[in-house]
């Protein structure tokens, strides 16, 4: 199956191509092997830094998904790839392999404590690890893709067929959108004294979105309220600065009161 995406994808010489040869061993000329796959999970010093190999971009993610396959029984690290590195064109296909129970090695961030020696991933899992790295803007967009990433199959068809195929946001990536421009949403939602939360609600082309400040006296001290749309721009559509005898879970987005 996973030879078959990669000939849909133009990645491969023929649909007869076997796993292991449908992405060549060479680097692109003049970087002496630097780019390969090979070199990405030999060499740790290239984890250690953001922009963790030149690999990322010479290969696409369902390439890469093909190189976990014909390396199952390693585990590769990965700091970061460069920004917009997984595209809706490549989730198109990557969504065709989440059932995969083909092996696949797990990829695991530098950062993690935890460590999956001796274990295999499958090609569906990290399909659906990829996939969530699109969703969150992120990838790796956990730890590692065993012990700490847990996918949702149905959520995830249901998202594709609700919005991802139709390259629209859903309500996460609406709030990632706003705290991307707004750094100082970042701090939403929090559970300290008194509280922070985030309420949206559907548009006909796009989320309301509002960031609400908790009181102690009062329900709630402010909040500020956005638009974003299908095509993700942003427009604040109303602040609020005094108190508001209004409950949070009663707030209106659309109405920003």
């Amino acid at each position: 199956m996973l030879a078959l995406v990669l000939v849909s994808a133009g990645c491969t010489g023929s649909p007869g191509t076997r796993y292991d040869d449908t992405v060549p061993t060479a680097g692109p000329a003049g970087t002496d092997n630097a780019c390969t796959f090979e070199r990405l999970v030999g060499n740790f010093d290239e984890h250690v830094e953001p922009g963790d190999s030149c690999y990322f971009q010479f290969h696409t993610p369902v390439e890469f998904l093909n190189d976990l396959h014909t390396h199952s029984d390693t585990q590769v690290m990965i700091l970061d790839v460069p920004d917009d590195w997984i595209t809706n064109e490549d989730v198109q296909l990557l969504m065709q392999l989440i059932d995969s129970p083909d092996p696949a090695a797990p990829v695991v961030s530098p950062l993690s404590s935890y460590w999956p020696f001796g274990q295999t991933s499958t090609v569906g899992n990290e399909a659906l690890f990829l996939i969530e790295g699109y969703r969150t803007g992120e990838y790796p967009p956990d730890l590692c893709s065993l012990y700490y990433f847990h996918p949702n199959r149905t959520e995830v068809r249901s998202w594709w067929e609700k919005y991802g195929k139709d390259d629209i946001p859903d309500e996460r990536e609406a709030v990632r959108i706003l705290q991307n421009a707004c750094p100082e949403l970042i701090g939403y939602p929090s559970t300290t004294f008194a509280g922070r939360s985030i309420k949206t609600e559907r548009a006909p082309d796009g989320w309301y979105v509002a960031f609400i400040q908790h009181g102690s006296g009062v329900p709630i001290i402010s909040a500020r309220c956005y638009l974003v749309g299908d095509d993700r721009t942003v427009t604040l559509t109303g602040t609020a600065n005094q108190g508001i005898m209004v409950m949070p879970w009663e707030f209106s987005p659309r109405e920003c009161g």
